[in-house]
């Protein structure tokens, strides 16, 4: 099976110069229809990771700076709703997004740290300085002003993340949450058609603009690596998204340390997405903590929306098309760039890797660490709809099972919810060709309750009607006839 993931990252605007969301999403619908016609064209995207820096961000000292972010939280909010409408159909599922460094609100981190005075002792400043180097330190240094801060209100400081956090409620409209505790922040997508499970992991962890390095929270790493390996999703190709990159020049600090990695391809994470680094690159990492020969293919995409002063040196805007062949365990990543000068009207094109010289890149895919059982899927289903059941929810368990109702089982539970919902024409759809007295029943009095012509005929000329001796069935027929007859 193949499939496209459409990679978008750091859609921070240049605030001197912003892109509208109009244009924005019409030129990247362009632009994907333009790649369809191209000769190595990869197919329409299925779904789509943001791999965070959702909003620019504001200085704590800003003029009506609460009000800004705000802007921009719905600048961002509203561009997300109109790519999930545009590509997706309005399915806001099939979008995932994450956080990334500008998405921390410098002005709370500012609220939940005090000053650290200097002390005058060598002695005692060797040990600030030593506390400063410990893991999970709460001491952050600022290069403007030469001084320690300490955090001391630990609960405002994990409020930093709270715009993000509200924007995700709204945008996933309250299907899902985003936790302002560093242990909770973590998500999963999973994909049943393109049989693909992805983990949404923030590397925001301790992250502000005094401490800069991208981090992940240890409990949220194991919890989620524990859950990669969930039934439901074995056999699947398994991928991971996060914001930060994994290294950086010998004056840099605000990049991941990639040892995380080892844990991921451990739980069968085979293809990773991040951005931050603004520009787009694909590389393999290997597994060195066992004799398997596993890896994980990592692609990096380039800044949407950033300014000219936030570009790196030569890479100009871009986006990736990730393209999966499931079946083949293989990948080509489509590098897409801005082709104009106009940073308000962007205008996209294709990239090209030094590498190839090409506009793609191949790789190669390691293989799920288990292969899917037979019947899982229906079994997970079953199960899904004996909890729908439970519930009294009737249409779910309908539109659940629509799809399998081959299954002896399934049109049990199936007749049970069409009994309890009485949709006349839910039932019409459902039981065509009935296989026992009960669904016969239920079928031939939803017939004659709606009058359709042509599910009376099917009804009639129905083997199983026909041969039946049942007198309900008989008196179902008399009565459709009848009806039929005026």
């Amino acid at each position: 099976m193949r499939y496209s993931i459409l990679h978008l990252s750091d859609l921070h605007r240049d605030l001197a110069d912003e892109v509208p969301n109009v244009w924005l999403i019409d030129s990247l619908v362009r632009d994907l229809e333009a790649v369809s016609h191209d000769e190595a064209a990869p197919p329409r995207p299925a779904l789509c990771v943001v791999s965070g820096d959702l909003v620019y961000g504001v200085s704590p000292n800003a003029a009506d700076g609460d009000k800004e972010i705000g802007r921009q939280t719905v600048q961002a909010l509203e561009f997300l709703v109109g790519l999930a409408d545009r590509l997706f159909a309005g399915d806001r599922e099939k979008v995932v997004i994450l956080p990334g460094n500008h998405d921390v609100t410098y002005k709370r981190v500012l609220e939940s740290i005090a000053l650290v005075p200097m002390p005058t002792d060598s002695g005692e400043r060797a040990a600030l300085v030593a506390e400063f180097f410990k893991p999970n330190s709460a001491l952050r240094w600022s290069w403007r002003e030469l001084a320690f801060y300490r955090v001391i209100d630990h609960a405002k400081y994990s409020e930093r993340l709270a715009e993000f956090a509200g924007l995700y409620a709204d945008f996933y409209q309250g299907r899902r949450r985003y936790s302002l505790q560093p242990e909770e922040q973590f998500d999963f997508f999973d994909f049943p058609d393109q049989k693909l499970s992805l983990l949404a992991l923030s590397s925001c962890h301790g992250n502000d603009p005094m401490q800069r390095a991208g981090r992940m929270h240890p409990t949220a790493l194991a919890e989620a690596r524990r859950q990669l390996s969930a039934s439901s999703r074995t056999g699947w190709l398994l991928a991971a998204a996060w914001h930060h990159n994994l290294a950086g020049g010998p004056s840099q600090d605000d990049y991941l340390d990639s040892s995380f990695l080892q844990l991921l391809i451990d739980g069968g994470v085979a293809l990773g997405m991040h951005g931050h680094q603004h520009r787009t690159e694909c590389f393999d990492e290997r597994y060195r903590l066992g004799p398997e020969k596993r890896k994980i293919v990592i692609a990096s995409a380039a800044s949407l929306c950033a300014g000219p002063t936030n570009l790196s040196p030569g890479a100009p805007r871009g986006y990736n098309i990730v393209e999966i062949d499931n079946e083949a365990l293989t990948g080509r990543l489509h590098q897409r760039q801005m082709v104009n000068l106009q940073f308000s009207t962007p205008v996209w094109g294709p990239g090209y890797f030094f590498d190839t010289n090409r506009t793609y890149v191949d790789f190669e895919l390691s293989p799920p660490l288990a292969s899917r059982p037979n019947g899982l899927d229906l079994q997970l289903v079953m199960e899904s709809a004996d909890r729908l059941l439970g519930g009294g929810d009737w249409i779910g368990v309908v539109n659940l099972l629509s799809e399998h109702m081959e299954d002896s089982l399934v049109r049990k539970y199936c007749f049970r919810a069409l009994q309890e919902l009485d949709d006349p024409f839910a039932t019409i759809k459902l039981l065509s060709g009935p296989r026992d007295i009960s669904e016969a029943v239920l079928l031939g009095t939803a017939v004659a309750e709606t009058g359709d012509s042509e599910a009376r005929r099917r009804y009639l000329a129905d083997p199983f009607v026909l041969a039946s001796t049942d007198a309900s069935i008989e008196h179902i027929v008399s009565s459709i006839k009848a009806r039929a007859a005026k």
